[in-house]
């Protein structure tokens, strides 16, 4: 299977709440930022953070940006 593939199907599988976490994390926001713009905590999303970096096999924040560009992410613009 194309690591495309494998990336796409890892990314679909998360939760919403992850995925707007993973979207945060695209937008190049921090723990402290995406916390506040998902009025959650920062520990909180540290939590989902390292539960998507296990899910997606990603061992640094670089390597996860790069696995969520292959499965075809981009960031999203936020408070536009």
């Amino acid at each position: 299977m194309p690591a495309t593939t494998v990336a796409a199907t890892s990314v679909a599988a998360l939760s919403p709440r992850e995925r707007d976490v993973l979207d945060g994390l695209l937008a190049g926001g921090t723990n402290k930022t995406i916390a506040r713009e998902l009025e959650i905590s920062p520990r909180t999303v540290e939590a989902h953070r390292a539960r998507i970096m296990e899910r997606l096999g990603a061992h640094s924040l670089p390597e996860l940006v790069q696995i969520a560009v292959a499965a075809g992410l981009q960031a999203k613009l936020h408070g536009g």
